[in-house]
């Protein structure tokens, strides 16, 4: 007989709630379509504006417009979203425990090698800077889709601990060195995709880099949702969770539509910072 907690559902939320929510997400996500740039690029800019510099230098183009993403930005959302495609077709959606202390260290690496080429790439936007290189929109992409390895291999299973009953799976989306090296491959070879520069598949990458942005913002706000209504690991079955989602995205997009408001009366412009 199967134990309580696989077939017990979660308690529905009240009518109340159900109608507050559905309210405030589609007020709060319609006046974000409405009042930004239009066209699925146009909102995938909007999503960047909120989250990154956008400055064309250092950006990738295609067709004549940066994406929507610097490319360290894109990097580190392209690695999110190569992250959690691998745990997907792994099957380790419920993943909920944290790597190894030798995954960890790698992980680590990346981080710090990212934040060494970001702070050499900072210090040359002032004047006379030599730094310790030149840097290098490939190596912004590269550094950056390491980080979001990172990122997501931390972020995934926090969710999965606060959203199901059970805690989730007890197996991290990373189990060992041997699958950290294939996920690595893999996101070499988003990397070199990237710098073919083929404008189809830039456009294609930066839209995906903007979703994953979302995806991440999202899963985060739903914790955060989850926790204040009293929801914590109350979850059975994907289903159940689809007003915290809704609520998620709606918190998401509140704080991406608020950065966008207040970037945007201070400039008075969609593109990037000019220095």
């Amino acid at each position: 007989m199967e134990s309580t907690s696989n077939t017990t559902y979660a308690i529905p939320y009240s009518r109340l709630t159900v109608w507050l929510v559905l309210l405030f997400a589609f007020g709060i996500i319609g006046l974000w379509l409405a009042f930004t740039p239009g066209g699925v690029l146009g909102k995938a800019d909007a999503v960047g504006y909120a989250i990154c510099h956008r400055i064309e230098v250092r950006s990738f183009v295609a067709n004549g417009r940066p994406l929507p993403l610097c490319a360290r930005c894109t990097g580190i959302y392209l690695g999110v979203m190569t992250g959690l495609g691998v745990f997907a077709a792994s099957g380790r959606l419920r993943a909920a425990r944290l790597y190894s202390w030798q995954v960890g260290a790698v992980l680590f690496l990346f981080v710090a090698v990212m934040g060494i080429d970001g702070l050499n790439s900072y210090f040359h936007l002032f004047p006379g800077f030599t730094g310790l290189y030149e840097p290098r929109n490939w190596l912004r992409l590269t550094t950056g889709v390491f980080c979001g390895l990172t990122l997501i291999s931390v972020v995934f299973p926090i969710f999965n601990q606060s959203m199901w009953r059970n805690g989730g799976d007890r197996v991290s989306p990373i189990g060992n060195l041997k699958e950290l090296a294939g996920l690595s491959i893999l996101a070499g070879l988003v990397v070199l995709l990237t710098l073919t520069q083929n404008a189809t598949i830039l456009l294609a990458l930066g839209l995906i880099s903007a979703l994953g942005t979302v995806i991440v913002l999202t899963m985060m706000m739903t914790v955060a949702f989850v926790t204040a209504t009293n929801r914590y690991r109350s979850y059975t079955a994907y289903p159940e969770m689809a007003l915290a989602l809704l609520a998620g995205l709606a918190m998401a997009i509140t704080m991406i539509g608020l950065i966008d408001f207040a970037r945007f009366q201070v400039t008075g412009t969609w593109g990037g910072f000019v220095f």
